[in-house]
This record gives structure tokens, C-alpha cells and sequence, in this order.
């Protein structure tokens, strides 16, 4: 079996482009990597190595003769429709983010879309997993990160 060139060409670029990635966060934001508390090069270096992780993925799948679809299935109206509600939610989230901070309109957005994007019914997933995943969240960035999260105009929380 041929192996597909689709994974090479991939990864190659994934990985070219998290080392750029990598040598200008290193060379123009300044900061330390041992300092208890975050710097402003810490976000950007961990989404390079990332990147990095992603792209050696990729390469094992060229490796392993992974090919991907030949074909793909037309897409559908519902499918744009559902990027558009998604697109759209996510810039009220953005301004909700500013106005009421993290912890109220992270799960409101969470339940949005779990309920009618994804159409799921189990109320525990509906309703337990945007308050687990928003605490999720508050404890790494907070606690682990030492950082903090948008607090908000209106309403602030913490």
C-alpha cells in the first residue's frame, strides 16, 4: 500500500512552524521559564510545545501509513448552520466574557451549545459538565497558573 504524502506534508509544517514559533517566543517576549509565577512568554511557549507534540503525531500517522478519506461527505446545511450559531455564540461570549466575567457566562455558553448544538439530552451532561469544566478551569488557572481569568464589568465574581 502507497503511503499517503497528505501526513508528511503536514507535519512538516506543523513542526517547522511551532519551532519558529518556539525561537520567537524565546527571542522577543521576555520572561523566565523558572519563576514560580507565570511570565508573559509561559502561554506561548506551552502552545509551541503543542504544536511540536502535534506535529511529531502527525509524522508517527505518515510512519504508520494512516491515509486519510479519499472522499468526503457534502457538506450539509445543518452542518453550516451549526458554524455559523457556533461562530456567532462565540463572539457573545467574548463580550459576555468582558461584561460578567468567567464564572457566569462560561457555563451559560457551555450549556448553549452541549444542549442545542450538539443536541445532547442527559441533563448530566447538560448540566454537570459546564459547572465541572468552568471549575476545571478556575482551579488551573487560579490555583496551578497563578493567573487570573476575566472577573467583569457588571457583575464580579472572585
Amino acid at each position: 500500500m502507497k503511503k499517503s504524502n497528505f501526513y508528511l506534508a503536514l507535519s512538516l509544517g506543523v513542526i517547522t512552524f511551532s519551532l519558529v514559533w518556539l525561537f520567537l517566543v524565546f527571542y522577543s517576549i521576555q520572561g523566565g521559564f523558572g519563576e514560580p509565577r507565570n511570565t508573559p512568554r509561559t502561554i506561548p511557549f506551552f502552545l509551541g510545545i503543542c504544536l511540536l507534540i502535534l506535529g511529531v503525531i502527525f509524522m508517527v500517522q505518515y510512519f504508520l501509513s494512516y491515509r486519510p478519506k479519499s472522499q468526503m461527505d457534502p457538506f450539509r446545511l445543518v452542518e453550516f448552520r451549526n458554524v455559523v450559531i457556533c461562530i456567532i455564540s462565540f463572539l457573545i461570549y467574548s463580550y459576555a466574557l468582558e461584561a460578567v466575567g468567567f464564572l457566569i457566562s462560561t457555563p451559560l455558553i457551555i450549556f448553549f451549545l452541549t444542549r442545542f448544538i450538539l443536541k445532547e439530552k442527559s441533563w448530566k451532561l447538560n448540566y454537570l459538565f459546564p459547572i465541572v469544566m468552568t471549575g476545571s478551569i478556575y482551579i488551573i488557572f487560579i490555583y496551578l497558573l497563578q493567573s487570573s481569568l476575566p472577573r467583569g464589568t457588571i457583575i464580579q465574581l472572585f
